[in-house]
């Protein structure tokens, strides 16, 4: 019986992993020092998993907010921390970033989408 399962269970693996394009992951770094990120255009792939890292180097706290259509997304590092989100990129277009922290308006740049 127990060999008819695995059976059973290794079929269903088998179809299920057809099933779908495989996850793409795109990984990207976003410096904050004050008052810049680096780099401020940043690039995925419709459909990418984004993982989205912080990276404060200056030595205020920063945060960093990116529009999507699906939702806002937040991330916050003080200064010397690594902080990483993570999204599924949205539809092929221009997203903007920004710290939203009181001072640091000039902290901008945009997430561009295109298809892969």
């Amino acid at each position: 019986m127990r060999w008819i399962l695995s059976m059973i269970l290794l079929a269903l693996a088998v179809i299920l992993s057809g099933c779908g394009a495989p996850l793409r992951e795109t990984h990207i770094t976003v410096v904050a020092t004050e008052m810049s990120f680096s780099p401020d255009k940043i690039e995925a792939h419709v459909g990418d998993q984004v993982f989205l890292t912080l990276s404060n180097k200056g030595k205020l706290a920063h945060n960093l907010i990116i529009l999507l259509p699906s939702g806002d997304r937040e991330i916050s590092a003080t200064d010397g921390v690594d902080a990483v989100m993570a999204f599924p990129a949205p539809k092929a277009g221009t997203y903007r970033f920004y710290c939203s922290l009181l001072g640091h308006e000039a902290m901008q740049g945009v997430l561009t989408v295109s298809e892969p």
